[in-house]
């Protein structure tokens, strides 16, 4: 019987085990409902050909873009930015040298002198999705069960009986002396079942607590190259027209091009989502070819 249950593989629980490992505590246990890690990180990586003999193959970071979670700031996340350092991930600036384009609510969309943020917004150099590859790499094999979504805590004495089921329902049981939940909190009150039940106003306030970004979509679009900054522009667009307020430069260092943004989709879209997000990417694929046409290239055609 592991001692600590940690549910949930995404940042939160793989750091959690990844401190209780560095602390000597190696009796966990690590369940995520889905097959992949990482939680709300998640990276795309593009398939590309093998490159000619005489030439260098880019690097897995040049291939992969993130499509959760992109910057950090480590003045105000410095737990995270020395977690960064001890894993020895690299980090780069967010690009943002040259003009923003400004879309009002009427009228022609146009460049204004950009303005870079501050405290600078930093990326890592392999993707958000290479500090779960870290962490998880350094956690003992066979501590994470995936494909394991919890249904149901039930305290039993001093003990806690958890009930878990893979994506074709077949169970699994575990028993431990703590259970450590690492995933939003209304995810949790919706989807398992709690004995004894959670006291009625802390089963709320779970209930009411909002997920960062949750009603937001992510928009990638991957270019060749980056032919907005060759015509001056930090690739930066803010837009009150919509369907995407704002769209930034994804490319690292050395890798392939592209712009990243967020698409809307609160809860009231949730019964037409696929329809909705469909007209939406197309809408904003179109948007972008206006908003950028001044850089002398369509942008409405992506990889």
């Amino acid at each position: 019987m592991p001692g600590i249950a940690i549910v949930g593989a995404g940042l939160s629980g793989l750091y959690a085990a990844y401190l209780l490992q560095e602390s000597g505590h190696t009796d966990y246990v690590v369940l995520e409902a889905r097959p992949v890690l990482g939680g709300r990180i998640a990276s795309l990586t593009l398939d590309e050909p093998a490159p000619p003999a005489d030439r260098l193959a880019p690097s897995p970071a040049a291939r992969r873009f993130d499509l959760g979670p992109t910057w950090f700031w480590p003045s105000y996340q410095p737990a995270l930015s020395h977690l960064i350092d001890a894993l020895q991930l690299g980090r780069h600036a967010q690009y943002e040298a040259g003009e923003t384009v400004v879309e009002p609510a009427q009228g022609a969309p146009r460049r204004v002198p950009g303005m870079a943020g501050w405290p600078t917004s930093m990326r890592l150099a392999d993707g958000m999705g290479s500090l779960i590859d870290a962490l998880s790499g350094k956690l003992e094999a066979g501590k994470i069960h995936a494909d394991r979504r919890v249904t149901a805590v039930r305290r039993d004495g001093a003990a806690v009986d958890i009930e878990a089921r893979d994506a074709q329902g077949a169970p699994s049981r575990y028993r431990a002396d703590i259970v450590l939940l690492a995933l939003p909190p209304r995810l949790a009150a919706a989807t398992i079942a709690f004995e004894p039940a959670l006291p009625a106003d802390l089963e709320d306030t779970w209930r009411d607590t909002q997920t960062w970004m949750a009603p937001h979509a992510k928009y990638l679009a991957v270019y060749d190259r980056p032919f907005w900054r060759e015509q001056g522009l930090s690739g930066a667009v803010r837009s009150a027209r919509g369907p995407m307020a704002e769209i930034h430069d994804a490319a690292s260092p050395g890798g392939k091009a592209a712009l990243f943004g967020f698409v809307g989709v609160g809860s009231e879209w949730s019964p037409n989502y696929p329809g909705y997000l469909a007209g939406a990417v197309e809408a904003v694929t179109l948007g972008l070819d206006a908003l950028l046409r001044k850089a002398g290239e369509s942008a409405a055609c992506p990889r």
